[in-house]
This record gives C-alpha cells, sequence and structure tokens, in this order.
C-alpha cells in the first residue's frame, strides 16, 4: 500500500511540474475554534504537500475567515487565499439545487465563484424533472460534471454519536443539533 501511495505522488509532482506549478505556496484557511473544522486544513495540507504543493495554512477565527472568503476575491498576495475546509449538514446537501457549493453561477456562487454555464443548466435540468427516474439520471449528470469542473474536493464524511433507549423518541432524521424528543423532566 506505501508503494502504491507513493507512485501516486510521485505522479501528482510530475503532473505538477508538467502544469508549470511554480512552487507559490497554496493558501489553506483554518477555523481554529470551531472543532469540526478545525483538522480539515491539516489534513488538507498533508495530502496537498503529499502531491507536491507548498502549502501555508493561515489559522483564524471562524467570522474571520468567513469575512476573508466574502471580501477577499484577489490572489493570495493581495489577501486572498487557495481554499478551506467546511462541513455541511445532510439537509444542505440533500440534492444538486440544495448543495451550495455546486453552484457555479460566477459571482452568485458559494465563494471561490466557480462559473460554468453546463453545471447551471444541469442543476436546472434537474429541477424540471418530474419524477425519481428523471431527477437520478439528471443527480448523476449533475456529478459527472462536478467531477470534471471540479468546484469543490471532498474529503470524507463524519457521523456524530448518538445513543437511543426504547423510551425516549427519535427523529427520523437526525439534525446537525442534538434534540431530545419524547423526554418530560421529572
Amino acid at each position: 500500500m506505501e508503494g502504491l501511495i507513493e507512485g501516486n505522488a510521485a505522479k501528482a509532482r510530475q503532473l505538477l511540474a508538467e502544469a508549470g506549478y511554480d512552487g507559490t505556496p497554496i493558501v489553506v484557511l483554518q477555523p481554529v475554534d470551531l472543532i469540526t473544522l478545525k483538522q480539515l486544513a491539516p489534513v488538507a495540507k498533508a495530502q496537498l504537500e503529499k502531491a507536491g504543493f507548498k502549502v501555508d495554512v493561515q489559522a483564524m477565527d471562524w467570522q474571520s475567515l468567513i469575512s476573508r472568503l466574502i471580501n477577499k476575491k484577489g490572489p493570495p498576495s493581495e489577501g486572498g487565499w487557495n481554499a478551506f475546509g467546511t462541513s455541511w449538514s445532510r439537509v444542505d446537501i440533500l440534492d444538486p439545487l440544495m448543495t451550495g457549493y455546486l453552484a457555479a453561477n460566477c459571482a452568485r456562487a458559494y465563494a471561490g465563484w466557480p462559473c460554468d454555464e453546463d453545471m447551471e443548466r444541469l442543476r436546472d435540468e434537474f429541477v424540471r424533472q418530474a419524477d425519481a427516474k428523471g431527477r437520478k439520471e439528471a443527480a448523476e449528470a449533475v456529478q459527472r460534471h462536478a467531477m470534471q469542473i471540479v468546484t469543490h474536493v471532498p474529503l470524507g464524511e463524519w457521523y456524530g454519536v448518538m445513543a437511543v433507549r426504547s423510551n425516549v423518541g427519535t427523529l427520523p432524521v437526525m439534525p446537525p443539533v442534538t434534540v431530545f424528543w419524547g423526554i418530560t423532566k421529572k
């Protein structure tokens, strides 16, 4: 397994050299005050460095990070940024329309502001579908196109820990926060 990883890293470095990567550090923003997001930047840094990039992780609180995402659209040399990590709740990513990081409508898109008319057309096509089969086919087309234009890079999934008892109700869909249901104070 180690040989495979090293082989892939070597290939990635070769591709970077062929693409003309000049060694300019990739600026990755790290929110240090949100435990669920804090470790995303070190994981991204390790993976980017293994691929041959130089990485500058810049730590800050979440509010400062959001302000920088919104207000600094220039290059990192002018206070901009290249990447940041975040996490979404299931309710935010149920389909191609609700998934904010699939939006590619330029200045109205999520931070990074991707512009891609084909992605917007495919997302519109998803909305126009009247049945589950059509929505599934349209969603698959969106996913295929998303892998070509790369509006985001998923690092993985995580699940919150939950315990239940037979005398305490649970919600059919777990919300992003703990909700106590069917409990009375004695």
